[in-house]
């Protein structure tokens, strides 16, 4: 899962669960008047931090909504306030939100609103990825194959999980790119194959038949 957080905030605990819960984020400033990229399939749920209060808060969320929305912004969309009372909720989820959650919370329900929004995504994907020998367990980061199971960095994972939605399919290098490390471009390039190659080598530690091939000029796939 990838989650973008929109917005200005000092509480370091927020990315710091997402972590935790080995969910890949981006975090950008509030969009002022030029219009929010926000690039299509990248980001499964949206997260906007405010640490205002009150109306004039929900006022202000109220007209910024609509413009995300006719930016281009179809992600299920989680606000996160200080305080809100239920009149200005009301007027924040009619504006446009998807959830709204105020202080004070657990950061555990927080995650918990992001998985639920995750949810609501057309086509829900199991737990478990099988594939030829291996099965990939997302929710622990774990690779099984024929001898034994492995530990999976979080960008490992993204990209193993990728490979094994898309089994024999060439996926792009942008395309990796943008899945694994999203705005972070500038280093992006060159660690696809250094992580490419330490998913190789976890392959081969357990005793997996799939080899992951690059498509010159073109991107990799992999063949189990």
């Amino acid at each position: 899962m990838r989650v973008l957080l929109i917005g200005e905030t000092e509480n370091e605990k927020i990315p710091q669960a997402l972590r935790r819960d080995h969910i890949l984020y981006d975090h950008i400033p509030m969009p002022g008047t030029e219009p929010l990229l926000c690039p299509e399939g990248l980001y499964d749920v949206a997260v906007l931090l405010t640490d205002s209060t009150g109306k004039a808060a929900a006022q202000q969320l109220a007209a910024l909504l609509p413009a995300l929305r006719e930016d281009g912004m179809s992600v299920p969309l989680l606000i996160v306030a200080a305080h809100l009372s239920a009149r200005d909720r009301i007027l924040v989820l009619d504006a446009g939100a998807d959830d709204v959650l105020t202080q004070p919370y657990l950061l555990g329900e927080l995650l918990a609103r992001i998985r639920a929004l995750s949810r609501r995504s057309p086509v829900l994907q199991p737990r478990l990825l099988q594939a030829g020998d291996l099965s990939l367990d997302r929710g622990h980061c774990l690779l099984h194959g024929p001898k034994g199971e492995v530990r999976l960095s979080c960008k490992e994972l993204q990209l193993i999980e990728l490979f094994l939605l898309h089994t024999g399919q060439v996926l792009p290098r942008e395309t990796l790119r943008q899945k694994v490390w999203g705005l972070d471009t500038e280093s992006a390039y060159n660690a696809i194959e250094v992580y490419l190659s330490l998913v190789r080598r976890k392959l081969r530690t357990i005793g997996s038949a799939a080899q992951i091939h690059a498509e010159r000029g073109v991107g990799y796939y992999i063949e189990t």
